[in-house]
C-alpha cells in the first residue's frame, strides 16, 4: 500500500521518525545522564549563584579572569524536558574564557504554550542586559528558542546547535500532540522565515549523524543567514550539545 506523502518525500511514519531523535541516537539516555553528571560537576567546581528572574531560577557561573560579558545558554529537550540541572556542562570551558554563563529554567510544554515560553526568555534577556553584552546559544529546541529571540533583538553573538528553524514540518509530525500553535503563531515562531532580521555574528553547528530533517533545517538556516557553519562529522544530536565547549566551534566562540 502506497503511503500518502505529508512533507517533502516523507509519509507520516517517516516524518514522525525524522523528528524523533531516539531513532537516530539509540544512546540518548546515556548522553542525558552525562549532561546531568557534568552539570553537577560544574556546580561543584564553580559554585554558581542561583538567582531568580520572574518566576524562574537561573544558575549564573562567574567568569574567570578578565570579563567578556554573559553567555546565555538555552537548553534543549523538545520544549518539554530538561532544566538548568542538565545544562550547565558548558560552563567550565566558557567561564575559563572570561564569560559569565547564565543557564535559566523556563516553562515546559504542554504546561504552557510556546509563545509564553518565548516571552519568559525575552524577560530573562532583559534581566541580564545590565550585566554586559550577551552572547546567546541554544541546543536542539533551545536553538529554536534562541533563534526566535535573535530575530527580535541583537546579541553580541548567536550560536545555534542542532536546532529546528521552521515549525511547519514539526507541526505535521507527531510533535503536534504537544506543540499547539495556529498558523499565524507557527509562522511568527519560525526564525527561518525571518532570517533577514538576524543581525550580528551568527554560528550554526550540527552533526552528520543527526536526523535528516534536523540536518536539512540547519543547512537551510545556514544558507538563509550566511552564518558561519560547523559540521560535526559522525556526531549525533546529543553529542552535538558539547560543541560550544570543544573543538572548532569553541575556538571560534572564544576568539
Amino acid at each position: 500500500m502506497i503511503q500518502k506523502k505529508v512533507w517533502l518525500d516523507y509519509d507520516q511514519a517517516a516524518l514522525d521518525a525524522a523528528y524523533d531523535q531516539r531513532v537516530w541516537a539509540p544512546d540518548m539516555a546515556e548522553w542525558l545522564a552525562r549532561y546531568r553528571a557534568d552539570t553537577a560537576a560544574a556546580r561543584r567546581a564553580l559554585g554558581p549563584e542561583t538567582l531568580s528572574y520572574g518566576p524562574h531560577l537561573l544558575d549564573l557561573y562567574r567568569a574567570q579572569g578578565a570579563p567578556r560579558g554573559v553567555h546565555l545558554h538555552i537548553h534543549g529537550g523538545a520544549w518539554r524536558a530538561q532544566s538548568r540541572d542538565d545544562s550547565g556542562f558548558l560552563a567550565p570551558a566558557l567561564t575559563a574564557a572570561g564569560y559569565a554563563v547564565a543557564v535559566p529554567d523556563f516553562s515546559l510544554l504542554p504546561g504552557r504554550r510556546l509563545p509564553d515560553v518565548v516571552a519568559e526568555l525575552r524577560d530573562c534577556v532583559g534581566w541580564l542586559r545590565s550585566r554586559g553584552p550577551i552572547h546567546l546559544s541554544g541546543h536542539s529546541s533551545g536553538a529554536h528558542l534562541a533563534a526566535v529571540l535573535a530575530t527580535e533583538t541583537e546579541f553580541a553573538s548567536v550560536t545555534l546547535v542542532s536546532g529546528v528553524y521552521d515549525l511547519e514540518p514539526v507541526l505535521l509530525s507527531a510533535r503536534r500532540a504537544y506543540v499547539t500553535l495556529d498558523a499565524t503563531e507557527a509562522a511568527a515562531l519560525s526564525p527561518l522565515r525571518h532570517a533577514a532580521r538576524l543581525r550580528g555574528r551568527l554560528r550554526l553547528a550540527w552533526g552528520t549523524a543527526e536526523s535528516p530533517e534536523f540536518i536539512r533545517q540547519s543547512e537551510a538556516m545556514a544558507t538563509a543567514t550566511a552564518a558561519e557553519a560547523f559540521v560535526l562529522p559522525g556526531v549525533n544530536h546529543f553529542a552535538a550539545a558539547y560543541a560550544p565547549a570543544q573543538g572548532a566551534l569553541h575556538a571560534a566562540l572564544i576568539a
